[in-house]
């Protein structure tokens, strides 16, 4: 059984044998390096219908308190 060290060991090692070129060619070293673009980590999370609900009962919420305190001073 691998320890997890040995499992970060081996992801580290295939992570940089990913990024490193199989063969090599003439063609590929004489190609000036292009830059990558950058993909965030960050994962954009979907509309949720549930969080709408919860935000608009959240504003209902905190207008009806608002009317409340309005109508508690105003009495």
């Amino acid at each position: 059984m691998s320890s997890p060290t040995n499992l970060t060991d081996s992801l580290t090692r295939l992570r940089e044998r990913k990024n490193k070129p199989v063969a090599t060619s003439n063609k590929h070293s004489e190609d000036p390096a292009t830059p990558r673009k950058q993909q965030t980590r960050e994962r954009r999370f979907a509309t949720d219908l549930f969080m709408i609900f919860a935000y608009t009962l959240l504003g209902v919420a905190t207008l009806c308190q608002l009317i409340f305190i309005v109508w508690l001073d105003i009495i």
